[in-house]
């Protein structure tokens, strides 16, 4: 039983190589997808992060509030300002909203908003005491700011 084999004729040789070469292309092409949706994936989760802590930031101010319920007039905070977000500082008559606003931008608080201190804030009280926070945040890869705004309704 002596079998012989036959050499690949002249049409095939050389064709699984090109099949090889084909996969690895394809191969290749999955792989920059992947790492182009772990870009977008690294990006939404920074900015979900930073929506996280500012409903936080959002949230202490108004239990702040909610405790001196009485004095919510004086929380307003550059009611003039129209449009969303300008460049600018913040200060206050309230040493509660100074205190809030120290927190929320600094360097050396890690659960910061990027840039907020440079960003001037929005508290807006109603005469109902209803009252409307925009807060607003830039990171440094970011080509604008960003901006989270909660309306509440304080009781007096």
């Amino acid at each position: 039983m002596n079998r012989r084999r036959h050499a690949p004729s002249r049409t095939q040789r050389g064709v699984m190589l090109i099949e090889a070469l084909v996969a690895i292309a394809i191969f290749s092409f999955a792989i920059l997808g992947i790492v182009g949706l772990q870009a977008t994936a690294i990006r939404a989760v920074r900015d979900a992060d930073y929506r996280a802590k500012a409903s936080l930031f959002a949230n202490q101010l108004v239990g702040r509030m909610w405790v001196d319920r009485y004095n919510v007039p004086t929380y307003a905070l550059n009611a003039d300002v129209t449009s969303t977000c300008p460049s600018g500082s913040n200060s206050s008559a309230n040493p509660a909203v100074n205190e809030w606003l120290d927190s929320l931008g600094s360097a050396d608080n890690p659960g910061a908003l990027p840039g907020a201190a440079q960003l001037r804030q929005k508290i807006l009280v109603s005469a109902d005491n209803t009252v409307s926070l925009t807060l607003c945040w830039q990171a440094p890869q970011d080509a604008a700011p960003h901006n989270f705004t909660l309306t509440t309704q304080i009781q007096g």
